[in-house]
């Protein structure tokens, strides 16, 4: 087997340990990333360290649209990922801590929704809170083109068409203080179901290839909303995308896109009129350091919206697997 082909696999495998982000990871317009969801080896581990730089008019998880709000939020997640066989077929189960901080303002409109009950033309300050977020699980299992490889099977393995069943949760133990009008922990369960699929393009050697990521996030109420008695919220669905392409063995580079809708939440019964509709992009640029760690940098930004959502972002991930 050449030096090739034997970091081709190897860097496969890394590529395919990424974290997740986003949403309900806090992600802004990119969602988790590029090369989350590409086939792996089974029966290693990975863990990765994400940091991220917001700026942005949602809450901290970047679920809840807040207007006129201008909030800055810093967040690191601390991610395990364990590959292993469900029936002959590839498997990943994940676990997400999350610890960061928010801070900003919000200039509360004309017609303020229940959401931010202030008088119109109020600056409402939000002090820097720091501490840890709602943590994240979530396990995909292949349906199509996903099978159960150990490393020497899967350095041979020529990967096609691949579609995978995910299903994950945020668990409400982040910290929460409903005096507050923006918090880490949101005070709800939320659910995500997708079928990520992943497209091959071009030979082997070239490693180009397509992601897309449709996604479901629902949602509990929240039974202790700031200012109010119960907020609800509307189902969000996601469309990420990520066109990657290897340069060399340890290099490479993506163009990123996500379109999100839905998500309106409803504070006593009142509509906040505050449904999201926009269209986020990207870049993103990989690189190979050993055998065993690989990194990437991302920016992203919203690019277009039919609400008055705003906010751009940076990620850094450090990737180790054993």
């Amino acid at each position: 087997m050449t030096r090739d082909l034997r970091c081709r696999a190897v860097g496969v495998g890394f590529a395919a340990v990424a974290m997740v982000m986003l949403t309900p990871m806090p992600a802004s317009t990119q969602g988790e990333g590029p090369r989350v969801y590409t086939l792996s080896p089974v029966e290693i581990n990975a863990v990765s360290l994400t940091w991220m730089d917001l700026s942005s008019n949602f809450n901290f998880s970047q679920t809840i649209l807040v207007e006129d709000a201008d909030l800055a939020s810093d967040i690191w997640a601390l991610n395990y990922n364990r590959f292993f066989s469900v029936g002959g077929r590839f498997a990943e189960l994940w676990v997400t801590g999350i610890w960061g901080s928010i801070e900003g303002d919000i200039v509360v409109g004309d017609d303020p929704p229940a959401l931010i009950p202030f008088p119109p033309g109020t600056t409402v300050n939000v002090p820097k809170e720091s501490g840890f977020a709602d943590p994240y699980v979530a396990m995909r299992v292949g349906l199509i083109g996903a099978p159960a490889l150990e490393m020497q099977e899967f350095m041979q393995h020529r990967p096609g068409f691949q579609l995978y069943a995910l299903a994950g949760a945020t668990v409400p133990v982040g910290d929460y203080d409903s005096d507050r009008p923006v918090n880490l922990g949101t005070n709800r369960w939320s659910f995500r179901l997708g079928l990520p699929m992943v497209v091959p393009l071009g030979s082997p050697a070239s490693r180009t290839s397509l992601e897309i990521h449709p996604n479901v996030y629902l949602y509990t109420d929240n039974d202790d909303p700031f200012g109010a008695d119960r907020r609800e919220q509307d189902p969000l669905f996601v469309l990420e995308t990520h066109l990657t392409r290897n340069f060399t063995p340890r290099l490479w580079a993506g163009l990123d896109l996500r379109y999100r809708t839905g998500g309106e939440t409803t504070t006593d019964g009142v509509p906040d009129d505050n449904r999201i509709g926009q269209l986020g992009g990207g870049m993103s640029l990989g690189y190979q350091l050993t055998r065993s760690v690989q990194t990437f940098v991302s920016y992203g930004e919203i690019l277009a919206t039919s609400d008055d959502s705003e906010g751009d972002m940076w990620r850094l991930r450090v990737i180790w697997v054993y």
